[in-house]
């Protein structure tokens, strides 16, 4: 599974990168590190609205869901969700099929277990330009969107830098994006995007054990938006 992205583009360069513009761009902030364990807001494309960027909250809920978001996270983890749990799952089955979303980064962090030792690695576009993962959304209560990666086996370049889990990211290319995001997609397109996704040209940049620790030790929670 993946808890940590990083998303350290500036709003313009995201902007020009997909031809679509934030809706409120003076909220938005870079970070290097998005820590999924802490309430955090992700910069989402959704279904309902795929000419904005606005934001999520990281960690899938139920559609109208009343409570807070660390009290659901303690039943359940759902900042990463599958296939089959989004087509199992009562309350996940709608968000798939009606409110699928694009989450903007411009990398995420892997764990390989090696002699005994884990070894952290940021996986980004070998040009550092933004990409979009594959997600669903649902609104809360208040109004407010949370959102979930939707995850599938690794690819084999992923797998050499992650091995605690066998899951990582769907990748969601530019090209694949309107498919993802139009309603009347078929069950077809969308299967092909999630197990046979267009690869980017990655690369694995090794992160020092010290890099999460004085990010764990800056770290303030974020509010919503």
């Amino acid at each position: 599974m993946i808890y940590k992205l990083s998303n350290d583009a500036g709003r313009e360069a995201i902007e020009k990168e997909f031809g679509i513009s934030f809706r409120y761009p003076n909220l938005y902030r870079p970070n290097p590190v998005i820590n999924g364990f802490h309430e955090t807001n992700l910069s989402v494309v959704t279904m309902e609205e795929p000419k904005v960027i606005t934001f999520a909250i990281w960690g899938l809920m139920p559609q109208n869901f009343k409570e807070d978001w660390h009290i659901f996270q303690e039943y359940t983890n759902s900042l990463n969700v599958t296939s089959v749990e989004l087509n199992s799952v009562d309350w996940m089955k709608d968000s798939f099929t009606q409110r699928r979303c694009l989450i903007i980064v411009t990398g995420f962090y892997t764990y390989l277990l090696e002699n005994g030792n884990t070894y952290g690695y940021h996986i980004q576009q070998a040009s550092k330009k933004p990409f979009y993962l594959a997600g669903t959304y649902n609104r809360l209560e208040d109004g407010f969107l949370c959102t979930a990666l939707m995850v599938n086996r690794t690819h084999p370049f992923i797998s050499k830098y992650h091995n605690i889990s066998n899951l990582a990211p769907v990748i969601v290319s530019k090209e694949n994006a309107p498919t993802w995001l139009q309603e009347e997609s078929p069950k077809e397109g969308l299967s092909n995007i999630i197990n046979h996704p267009q690869q980017l040209d990655l690369i694995a940049e090794a992160v020092p054990s010290r890099f999460f620790q004085r990010e764990k030790s800056l770290f303030t929670s974020e509010q919503r938006i």
